[in-house]
C-alpha cells in the first residue's frame, strides 16, 4: 500500500458538509428574496460538492461565466423552447453567485482580483439579459422595438454598476490616502443608503425572477415592460443614490500627484 501524502490526507480529512457551509454565512443585514429563499438555501446545498472536489471560488466564477454566457446565446436565438432551456441554466449561473461566495469563506481565500471578477461577472450575465432576450424577439421578426427597449434597460443597469463600481474604487483610494470615513461623513451616507436599499433589493429580484415571464403568452413583451417601467425606475433611483453618496463623501482635496512629480523632475 503507498503512503499517502500529507497534502492529500488533510484535504480528505477536511471534507464539509451543510453545516459547515450554513456556519460560514452571517448575513449583515435583511438580504433580497431572491438571495435569501431561492439561490442561498440552493447554493448551501450543492457547495459541499464543489468544496470536497476541491474546486476555489475563482473556478466556480469561471464556471458562472460560461454557464451566464450560454443562458444569453440561448435567450438571443428566440426559440420558445430553447429559451426554457435558458431560463434553468440562468437559474443555475444565478444559484452558482452564491456558492463562489460560500467557497472563498469556507477556503479563507477571498482577495481583491476574487472581488472584481465576481462583479464583472454579475454586471454581464445579469444586465445584459434584458437585451439578449429583445435580440431573440428581434430574430424572430418581433419588430426593432423589442431590441431597443432591451438595449435600454440593459443599458441602464449596466451605467448603475460602472457607478457602483467607480463609487467603490475611489471612495476606497481616498481612504487609503487620506484616512477613514469621518463620522459625519458616514452620516452623510448613510441616509442614502437607507433610500437605495429597496431600489438595490428589487433590482435583484427582478434579475432572478422576471425572466420566467417570457414563458407567459406576449410573455417577451410582458418581460420587457417590466424590465423598463420598474427595473429601469429602480436603477436609476439607486444610480442618483451612488451619485448623492460620492458627492458627500469625495469632496476631500487630493495632492496633484502628477503634478508634484513634474516640480520634482523640474528641480533635480
Amino acid at each position: 500500500m503507498t503512503q499517502e501524502s500529507g497534502g492529500e490526507f488533510a484535504r480528505r480529512r477536511r471534507r464539509i458538509g451543510l453545516a459547515e457551509v450554513r456556519a460560514s454565512f452571517r448575513p449583515s443585514g435583511t438580504e433580497p428574496i431572491c438571495l435569501a429563499y431561492f439561490a442561498r438555501p440552493l447554493a448551501n446545498l450543492v457547495t459541499p460538492a464543489f468544496y470536497n472536489a476541491g474546486l476555489s471560488a475563482d473556478q466556480v466564477i469561471l464556471i458562472r461565466l460560461s454557464v451566464g454566457l450560454f443562458a444569453l446565446l440561448l435567450f438571443a436565438l428566440g426559440i420558445y423552447w430553447i429559451a426554457a432551456v435558458g431560463l434553468i441554466i440562468y437559474a443555475v449561473a444565478y444559484i452558482l453567485d452564491c456558492v463562489d461566495g460560500n467557497l472563498s469563506r469556507l477556503h479563507d481565500a477571498g482577495n481583491y482580483w476574487g472581488k472584481f471578477i465576481d462583479g464583472f461577472v454579475d454586471d454581464v450575465v445579469l444586465f445584459t439579459a434584458p437585451l439578449a432576450i429583445g435580440l431573440g424577439m428581434w430574430a424572430t421578426n418581433s419588430g426593432g422595438i423589442a431590441l431597443a427597449v432591451g438595449g435600454i434597460v440593459s443599458i441602464g443597469a449596466l451605467l448603475t454598476g460602472i457607478a457602483r463600481h467607480r463609487f467603490g474604487f475611489v471612495r476606497e483610494w481616498m481612504v487609503s490616502r487620506s484616512g477613514p470615513l469621518s463620522d459625519d461623513e458616514t452620516a452623510r451616507i448613510a441616509r442614502f443608503t437607507r433610500i437605495s436599499d429597496r431600489p438595490i433589493r428589487l433590482v435583484a429580484n427582478l434579475y432572478c425572477f422576471a425572466p420566467w415571464l417570457i414563458l407567459l403568452p406576449n410573455g417577451g413583451w410582458i418581460y420587457l415592460g417590466v424590465m423598463l417601467v420598474i427595473g429601469t425606475s429602480a436603477n436609476f433611483v439607486w444610480l442618483a443614490m451612488l451619485v448623492a453618496q460620492a458627492n458627500a463623501v469625495l469632496r476631500r482635496r487630493r495632492q496633484a500627484v502628477h503634478m508634484g512629480e513634474t516640480i520634482k523632475d523640474h528641480g533635480q
